[in-house]
């Protein structure tokens, strides 16, 4: 008769077979992905409502910034979906998006805008060093490695 225990002094359920379990910076990376997937989805759905309002004077370049952040948004929730199911492509797409947000944070800070320009340094330094803990940079373990 069998039990439901892993081994001695694990804790926790031990993970099914065949399955991976992420590791937390990775989760960590995932979650702030899916943080900046929601914010500029919300930013894109917002661009696009004020195109149609009375103050805009270029309704066409309103509408253009609103789809773009949304194809932005949609493209970035796959590189989330990546990040979370620990597939090792997708954290290079990650990795550049975030270091593509720090020259614009910089900008921002710059410009005074510092309620826009610390969220848009800390959480991409915050992804790039949990990519960094969780193997992001290593390469791909092969068998017979030990």
């Amino acid at each position: 008769m069998g039990t439901n225990r892993g081994p001695a002094g694990a804790s926790g359920p031990a993970p099914a077979p065949g399955g991976r379990v992420l590791p937390r910076p990775l989760l960590t990376a995932g979650v702030l992905l899916g943080v900046e997937t929601a914010v500029l989805t919300g930013l894109g759905a917002l661009l696009m409502v004020r195109g149609f309002g009375a103050d805009i004077e270029d309704v066409g370049r309103a509408e253009t910034g609103g789809l773009l952040a949304l194809v932005g948004a949609a493209c970035l929730g796959l590189v989330t979906w990546g990040v979370l199911r620990g597939r090792s492509g997708f954290r290079s797409p990650a990795l550049v998006t975030q270091v593509l947000c720090l020259p614009v944070a910089w900008g921002l800070l710059q410009g005074g805008l510092y309620g826009y320009g610390v969220p848009l340094v800390v959480v991409p330094l915050a992804i790039i060093v949990a990519l960094g803990f969780g193997g992001g940079y290593a390469g791909p373990a092969r068998e017979g490695d030990a």
